[in-house]
């Protein structure tokens, strides 16, 4: 969507050159005018923005740069956000980057909230204040890390050929079944983060409403089981 408002934009922005270099009323512009330098001016400016019509509508339509990241090396949001919002809108894959996207933001508001949380209950710089500000750190990272693989499967899909198999009527071709498991791939990813984002949420309700002293014990749970999600979503990684 948004390279259609740049776009949208550059139209604009051409029209309102052409009406000023043009109208009666702006510079008056004529390739039949009795000045050969007139003339000559306003078939070159044409020239010109012609060219830049065309240029920006082929730089702005065509396909975006694959960008392949590197999951493990990730550690903020910077590299993941703007591949996500790139495909957010591109068929097949645009609904898979939208909601990896809105994870992605969802975990850092979660962790923010949480750590607000985790320093009312307990003193900041304490060992209960370390163990329980890392996992949430660790539960942000295995989302923006399961996102970059995200990232990296709807910029290597080919949709084009998908679309061609689809059109084929070949459900079950080979190829089809192919572009379906990097679909559902891509999708498990989604819900393995779902699931800790799930648990963060409830880790959070269950700070927020115990004593200090009851925390540790009456949030285990939560804890093993965020700790075993984040384990479990390595493998997505390997």
């Amino acid at each position: 969507m948004k390279r259609y408002v740049q776009l949208l934009a550059t139209y604009v922005v051409i029209a309102l050159v052409v009406v000023l270099l043009y109208a009666p009323w702006g510079l008056a512009l004529r390739p039949w005018d009795y000045s050969l330098l007139r003339a000559g001016f306003s078939i070159i400016a044409g020239i010109g923005l012609a060219g830049v019509f065309g240029a920006s509508t082929y730089l702005l339509l065509k396909d975006p740069d694959v960008k392949l990241l590197e999951p493990s090396s990730v550690s903020d949001d910077d590299e993941v956000v703007p591949v996500l919002e790139e495909y957010a809108q591109t068929p097949y894959v645009g609904a898979i980057a939208l909601e990896a996207l809105e994870q992605v933001h969802s975990a850092e508001r979660k962790r923010k909230r949480l750590r607000k949380v985790i320093t009312v209950q307990f003193s900041e710089g304490s060992l209960s204040w370390d163990k329980f500000c890392s996992l949430v750190d660790m539960a942000e990272r295995t989302i923006l890390r399961n996102s970059a693989l995200i990232a990296n499967g709807v910029q290597s899909f080919d949709r084009e050929g998908y679309k061609r198999a689809l059109r084929s009527g070949k459900e079950h071709d080979e190829q089809t079944e192919l572009y379906e498991r990097s679909l559902t791939g891509m999708r498990d990813v989604i819900d393995a983060n779902e699931r800790v984002l799930l648990e963060m949420a409830k880790l959070e309700m269950e700070l927020s409403n115990l004593d200090a002293d009851d925390t540790r014990e009456a949030a285990g749970e939560t804890i093993e089981e965020l700790q075993g999600l984040i384990e479990e979503t390595r493998y997505y990684r390997s």
